[in-house]
C-alpha cells in the first residue's frame, strides 16, 4: 500500500476584493495527482460579519474529487450600503483525510468597503447682520463613515477677504471618522461702512 500522500493547501495566502465582488473561491490545491478523494476541514474566522451580514461561508468539510488536483471554498460577499474600513474573512484548513497539509493552511481575505458618503453644505445659502461674528458653516455627511473625510474648499464672492469684510482663505474641511458634520468658520468684520450687502 502507498503511504505516499499529496499535500494539499492554500494556492495563495491572502487576497483582496471589493465588496461588490459577491462570489469569492478560496482554492485548496494539491502538490502531485490523487488516486483517492481528499477532504479537509475548514473554519471561518476573521474582523468581518457572518451569517449573511458581510458574508455567508460556515464551518465545512472541502472535497477535492480523486483524479483531480484543487477545489474551490466559496464565500457569498454581501455589497451593503454600510461605510466601513476594510474586514477580513479568515479560513483556516484542519484535519485532512487522503492527503498531507503542506505551509499554507489559513487564507485571508480582505474586503474592501466600496461605499462612501456624499458631502456637502447643509444648506445652499444663508444670511446675517455684520455685527454677527464668527459665523460657522455647516458642512454634512450623508452618513457617518470609520475613516476621516477630508474636502477642499475655495472663497469668492463680492465682500472683499483678508480681513477687510471677513477673514476666511481657501483651506481643507476634515470630518473625523465617526462624526457626519463639521463646521468653516467664518469671522465677519462690523466695520462703519454704509455699504450694500
Amino acid at each position: 500500500k502507498d503511504d505516499d500522500q499529496s499535500g494539499a493547501g492554500f494556492s495563495a495566502a491572502a487576497s483582496t476584493g471589493l465588496e461588490s465582488a459577491t462570489s469569492v473561491n478560496f482554492q485548496i490545491t494539491l502538490s502531485t495527482l490523487s488516486v483517492q478523494e481528499v477532504k479537509i476541514d475548514y473554519t471561518v474566522s476573521g474582523t468581518a460579519s457572518g451569517s449573511g451580514t458581510d458574508y455567508t461561508l460556515t464551518n465545512g468539510t472541502a472535497t477535492i474529487i480523486a483524479g483531480q488536483t484543487s477545489t474551490n471554498i466559496t464565500a457569498t460577499v454581501v455589497d451593503d450600503s454600510a461605510i466601513e474600513a476594510s474586514e477580513t474573512i479568515i479560513v483556516t484548513l484542519s484535519n485532512p483525510r487522503g492527503a498531507t497539509l503542506t505551509a499554507n493552511t489559513i487564507h485571508t481575505y480582505t474586503i474592501t468597503d466600496n461605499d462612501q458618503p456624499s458631502i456637502g453644505f447643509s444648506t445652499s445659502a444663508s444670511s446675517g447682520a455684520e455685527s454677527i461674528t464668527p459665523v460657522n458653516i455647516p458642512v454634512t455627511l450623508s452618513s457617518a463613515s470609520t475613516k476621516e473625510v477630508k474636502v477642499n474648499y475655495a472663497v469668492t464672492g463680492t465682500a472683499t477677504g483678508s480681513g477687510t469684510d471677513y477673514t476666511l482663505a481657501n483651506g481643507t474641511v476634515t470630518i473625523p471618522a465617526g462624526q457626519t458634520t463639521t463646521n468653516i468658520p467664518l469671522i465677519v468684520v462690523n466695520d462703519t461702512a454704509d455699504e450694500l450687502d
